[in-house]
């Protein structure tokens, strides 16, 4: 046996093995939290989408009144790769541009609303984009907590596969300590 040659690995060392292995498998899961940030990214996106969406409806309302678009065309930049912080931050800039044109895009065909339809999306986006940050955070946060123990079980189980290797070297038990073969 292995504690034979190994006096280390005895039932001390077994108990302690095994209460770790018990510990990880009562861990705080970073799966559920994994699904949360998926879902907060999803919703975040398809928000993103919409209003890029309408955002080119308000881009060809100000080509059409003579309008300078630069405004429009920096928001909708950040929208499409993907940076949300700079974005609700733009809205408000184009919201302003709105509320300064605002009679002569309604004429070209923009929602006499569009100016709230931007803050709205703009308190969206910075929610959904503080929960997006919120989850990614707490998976870092848990994933560090819980590295420590990992690294005890893995030093634990290296050890234990080392020892079987050499002690089990002529017998097919010599397999079950060999991660690759």
């Amino acid at each position: 046996t292995i504690s034979a040659r190994f006096p280390k690995v005895n039932a001390a060392f077994k108990a302690a093995f095994m209460a770790k292995l018990e510990q990880i498998k009562t861990l705080e899961s970073g799966i559920t939290l994994t699904e949360e940030q998926k879902n907060a990214t999803k919703e975040l996106y398809a928000e993103v989408a919409g209003l890029n969406k309408e955002l080119n409806f308000l881009s060809s309302y100000c080509k059409d009144a003579n309008l300078p678009v630069n405004a429009v065309s920096a928001l909708k930049k950040d929208l499409s790769s993907g940076n949300v912080e700079g974005a609700v931050l733009k809205i408000e800039t184009v919201k302003q541009f709105i509320v300064a044109n605002e009679t002569v895009l309604i004429e070209e065909g923009m929602a006499p609303d569009f100016a709230m339809v931007l803050e709205t999306h703009k308190t969206s986006l910075a929610a959904k984009n503080t929960l997006q940050n919120s989850s990614l955070n707490a998976r870092k946060i848990l994933t560090s907590a819980n590295k420590t123990l990992y690294n005890e079980l893995y030093a634990d189980i290296s050890k234990i596969m080392r020892y079987g290797k050499l002690v089990f070297a002529d017998s097919i038990v010599k397999d079950e300590y060999t991660t690759v073969k």
